[in-house]
């Protein structure tokens, strides 16, 4: 069982292990944009509901007790790799188209394969990774060369609350005269 944030925190916690490096951030955040290359995640859609049970649990005569909701919910979140064409740190020439198609390759790799397991052992499983697709955006003078992706999940999803106990009202009859 798991919150929306415990599920994206998941998500990037182990994306960024399993590439062992590159960054991976949250799109449009306000901060110095990271170094090529690196990846971006944005969360499409945090909840579609799901099948849900209800529990209540408490003693029989209590003036209180606890409901839980629990529902097999799904999201969905867009991964994009991002490089640009530039020099590397030996002198060779980079090619940020190359780069970033690798990255979200290797991103998506992780989804549908490698990344399955670890996912299921804590609760997530991968219900469908999209195909990779070019998301290149032209800058001022050069093009940020970008591939995404997006997948979607399921995941358990439980609410819970103090409801008071509901007590019968009592019924009082006159008898007609």
């Amino acid at each position: 069982k798991m919150t929306q944030k415990e599920l994206r925190n998941l998500l990037v916690q182990e994306l960024y292990a399993y590439l062992g490096g590159p960054k991976v951030v949250l799109s449009d955040q306000v901060m110095p944009e990271a170094e090529y290359p690196y990846l971006y995640y944005q969360s499409i859609q945090q909840h579609i509901p799901g099948p849900a049970n209800l529990f209540n649990e408490g003693e029989p005569g209590a003036d209180a007790f606890t409901q839980r909701r629990s529902e097999e919910a799904q999201a969905s979140f867009s991964f994009t790799a991002c490089s640009l064409d530039r020099d590397g740190p030996d002198g060779h020439r980079i090619s940020g188209d190359d780069e970033a198609l690798e990255l979200a390759d290797r991103a998506q790799g992780f989804f549908l394969f490698a990344g399955q397991r670890s996912l299921a052992a804590q609760g997530v499983v991968v219900i469908r990774v999209e195909n990779t697709q070019s998301r290149s955006a032209f800058g001022v003078d050069e093009t940020d060369r970008r591939y995404g992706f997006d997948v979607l999940l399921r995941y358990e999803r439980e609410d819970v609350r103090a409801a008071p106990a509901i007590r019968p009202v009592p019924v009082t009859y006159h008898k007609e005269e």
